[in-house]
């Protein structure tokens, strides 16, 4: 009976041990003048140091994500995004809309990308070099390719 309790838990642990940690990833846009300075975030940006007030809800989220997929750059591994149909709209709509703004990307709540949009981006997919580890990328591109992950960044916490 010992034995068969010990089996259950070590299996329970290396069952747990295995399930990549969640990530959230999420695109936001710079706040323009209509938007009251009170609800604008203040962000600053990792590597320039540079300060953006950015519009306080995601455009696009990791729920908008229809594969990721590590891609080797000079400067290190990136993350080539290809959105779903929802996803590919709204990039379109908002870098068509926001020529010369920029977009802050955060992975975990943590700025570590900014995009200047020069150009509409019609093709649904997005090359993400952040201030990200080789390990952190491959960390992002595992959990934006597990759909449970995604499921479990849409439940709200419980009220205590």
């Amino acid at each position: 009976m010992k034995s068969s309790f010990l089996i259950f838990c070590l299996a329970w642990i290396v069952g747990c041990a295995s399930q990549p940690k969640v990530q959230t990833l999420r695109f936001y846009e710079q706040a323009t003048g209509s938007l009251p300075a009170d609800y604008a975030r203040q962000v600053t940006i990792p590597i320039t140091g540079q300060q953006l007030a950015i519009n306080p809800q995601p455009t696009l989220t990791e729920r908008d994500v229809l594969a990721a997929k590590l891609t080797p750059t000079t400067g290190g591994d990136a993350v080539l995004l290809k959105f779903d149909a929802h996803g590919a709209n709204l990039l379109s709509e908002m870098t068509t809309r926001l020529r010369g703004q920029s977009l802050v990307v955060m992975v975990n709540d943590k700025p570590v990308a900014t995009l200047l949009v020069d150009r509409p981006n019609a093709t649904g997919q997005l090359l993400l070099l952040g201030d990200l580890t080789d390990q952190q990328t491959k960390a992002l591109v595992d959990s934006l390719n597990n759909p449970d992950a995604k499921k479990s960044t849409d439940e709200k916490p419980k009220p205590e």
